[in-house]
């Protein structure tokens, strides 16, 4: 049976008795706001930002803000990683989908979001950057470039071997034998293998 108090009606305790199952439940079949179900006449609307709140109307959303902000900057932030991560290197790049060129230095590794790209596109990215008087940014997710390239990169790399990224794997493989820990490269190369 599933619950259908509203969320805003539930207390903490309530709340935390209930399994995360029945809270995407209600969630997706309930208005955040005001709790109102979904009919032939009522269609809800999914949040934007988070992709997991629905509303009945504008009204509803805007007086729920308050309290969804936080939540939907943290989930949007994490879908978005989802997308960048999940990935795994292919043979084209991933901005102009052309194949890439076997020499590596006609390659650019991007350290924010760990992408590789051909250099045609990272040349045409920094040209648009110098023309437009724009700040710098990564060609593939258009952060601003960071500051600590080998910090971030490093971050980065690891946050990919977490989800299993092939191409992270075996960076952290290389990482591991250069400090001389032989069996975590041989750990890290298994796992990029598999």
């Amino acid at each position: 049976c599933i619950n259908l108090t509203p969320p805003s009606t539930l207390s903490s305790g309530q709340m935390s008795e209930t399994n995360a199952a029945e809270a995407d439940i209600m969630m997706c079949r309930r208005c955040a706001s005001c709790g109102a179900t979904e009919a032939d006449d009522i269609k809800l609307k999914t949040c934007t930002g988070c992709k997991s709140a629905r509303y009945c109307s504008i009204k509803c959303q805007k007086e729920h803000r308050s309290q969804h902000k936080r939540a939907c900057k943290k989930r949007a932030t994490e879908l978005r990683d989802e997308v960048l991560f999940r990935q795994t290197e292919g043979t084209d790049c991933p901005i102009c989908l052309l194949p890439m060129p076997l020499d590596p230095d006609k390659l650019a590794m991007i350290s924010c979001c760990g992408r590789k790209i051909c250099a045609g596109c990272e040349f045409a990215n920094a040209l648009r950057e110098i023309e437009e008087g724009l700040k710098p940014t990564c060609p593939f997710c258009r952060l601003p470039a960071p500051h600590d390239d080998e910090k971030t990169f490093e971050v980065n790399m690891k946050r990919r071997a977490e989800v299993d990224d092939p191409a992270a794997l075996q960076w952290m493989g290389v990482e591991c034998q250069q400090k001389g820990d032989y069996s975590g490269a041989f750990e890290f190369w298994t796992r990029a293998a598999e």
